[in-house]
């Protein structure tokens, strides 16, 4: 009996093979050839499940954005208002090697993004799931008296997005030059501010 095939996981495995060479190495590190050897496949049998290594580029920044949502699903549970804000920005920020690998992959696929409108669209749709998740969040905390600030949703989002997007980048230019620390004060800085 032949041996049945996954292909959902076979695509899978092909993404994060991408997405770990490109944290690793850049876009010059991922090749069709390295990415097929770091999946485990032929050369050749990539294309069965990428028309173009475009297509596979814009599935592994994809791959970023779901990582981060997979983890904050699980750490915002029972969490509401401002906690739950305040969880899902830790999960963007580069606060452990795994994050940090995840903010050297957003940092090369946004100098790439800047010129490609597939990966720009993955970018936005991407931010747009962060803000409505931030925004039903805020109206929670001034339900529950959480938020006092004048500030509109639109202004804190805003805040949050600049600031978390330069504590990616950062830290990928020059490592160790912010602490993992020195982000939650600041994070928590902003934070109460708002409130």
């Amino acid at each position: 009996m032949p041996k049945r095939v996954d292909h959902d996981q076979r695509r899978k495995e092909i993404v994060e093979a991408a997405w770990r060479l490109i944290g690793r190495g850049g876009f010059e590190a991922a090749t069709m050839r390295e990415i097929a050897a770091e999946a485990g496949f032929a050369n050749g049998a990539l294309k069965y499940y990428f028309s173009s290594k475009d297509d596979l580029l814009a599935a592994a920044f994809q791959h970023t954005f779901f990582r981060v949502n997979e983890r904050a699903s699980h750490t915002i549970e029972g969490r509401t208002g401002t906690a739950a804000i305040r969880t899902l920005c830790l999960e963007m920020l580069p606060l452990d090697s795994e994050r940090q690998i995840e903010s050297r992959v957003a940092v090369a696929f946004w100098d790439r993004a800047a010129s490609s409108a597939p990966l720009r669209k993955i970018h936005r749709d991407s931010f747009a799931i962060w803000r409505k998740w931030i925004e039903d969040e805020l109206e929670t905390a001034r339900r529950n008296g959480e938020i006092s600030s004048g500030l509109s949703d639109r202004a804190i989002v805003d805040t949050l997005f600049y600031i978390i997007t330069g504590m990616r980048v950062l830290p990928t230019l020059e490592p160790g030059a912010t602490r993992p620390e020195a982000q939650l004060e600041m994070l928590d800085s902003v934070l109460s501010r708002i409130a």
